[in-house]
């Protein structure tokens, strides 16, 4: 089974569900991605709410109901809210939702975010079996350590290898940002938008050493993929198959084993699909 944790679905029914952030580039529908993934031969797939919607819900929600135990679904919720853990409880228990992310330059200083007033967000999260999701620059992840480690019950997984480029210069200060994260058993990474993070043309190999230094030191077992459709469709990103190829095909240090943690294994640890 192969299992495309990371994408994004938006509606052009904009009178039923309303664009509250830029419009949308490129068709996003779920219709366009169920064709996608049959093309792909990808099984199930994570939806994480798109920007366009902000904290409105509703579109994600509904394709979760229109394909029960295909998709599992990450929400918005403002996190500086007063009633943050409720938002979420209502994703989770009336919506099927698997968790939701943070957006770390969104509220000002991503240490707002960490800050003990939002502990009992995460300690919903934790009664809930609920995951967050963290994306934002890699100079901002270290604000967000202190309450991951805080709540090591709590699965956390990192997008998009926490926009740490390939060309860093040596000493990687980016990358080690990212590295220390590994101590840490309850955080995960995306080996997605990895096209985002190169200079070179597909299949991005010189983001290979990267890669391997997050692979050696989180395991396969902490590692997933990630298209992050319908963003493969714009023009000179990296394809929908592509980004899959690149995995299965292209890094020739996964073994088989680590395959199947990395393309669905590891994505069957944080969210359910039933």
């Amino acid at each position: 089974m192969i299992i495309d944790p990371h994408l994004h679905v938006y509606s052009s029914d904009t009178a039923r569900y309303s664009i509250m952030g830029p419009k949308p580039e490129q068709d996003g529908s779920v219709e366009l991605l169920n064709r996608t993934m049959a093309e792909a031969g990808v099984d199930k797939a994570v939806i994480v709410q798109p920007k366009h919607y902000l904290f409105d819900n509703r579109y994600v929600a509904d394709c979760l109901k229109r394909f029960p135990g295909k998709f599992a679904a990450v929400g918005l919720v403002d996190p500086t809210a007063p009633d943050a853990p409720d938002r979420l409880e209502e994703l989770i228990t009336e919506h099927g939702f698997g968790g939701m992310r943070l957006h770390l330059g969104r509220y000002g200083s991503p240490s707002v975010l960490a800050a003990p007033d939002k502990d009992p967000i995460w300690k919903r999260a934790e009664e809930l079996g609920a995951c967050f999701t963290l994306f934002g620059r890699a100079e901002d992840y270290p604000a967000l350590e202190p309450i991951v480690s805080r709540f090591p019950g709590v699965n956390v997984v990192i997008d998009h290898l926490a926009g740490v480029p390939a060309n860093e210069a040596s000493p990687c200060p980016l990358l080690e940002i990212l590295l220390r994260f590994a101590s840490y058993p309850n955080v995960n990474v995306k080996v997605s938008n990895v096209g985002g993070r190169s200079s070179e043309p597909y299949p991005h190999r010189d983001t290979f050493p990267m890669i391997r230094r997050v692979y050696d030191a989180f395991g396969p077992e902490r590692l997933m993929w990630g298209t992050d459709f319908p963003h493969v469709f714009r023009p000179g990103a990296t394809g929908y198959l592509e980004c899959l190829d690149l995995i299965r095909k292209h890094i020739d240090f996964f073994t088989d084993e680590d395959l199947e943690w990395i393309l669905c294994k590891t994505i069957q640890k944080v969210w359910q699909f039933d």
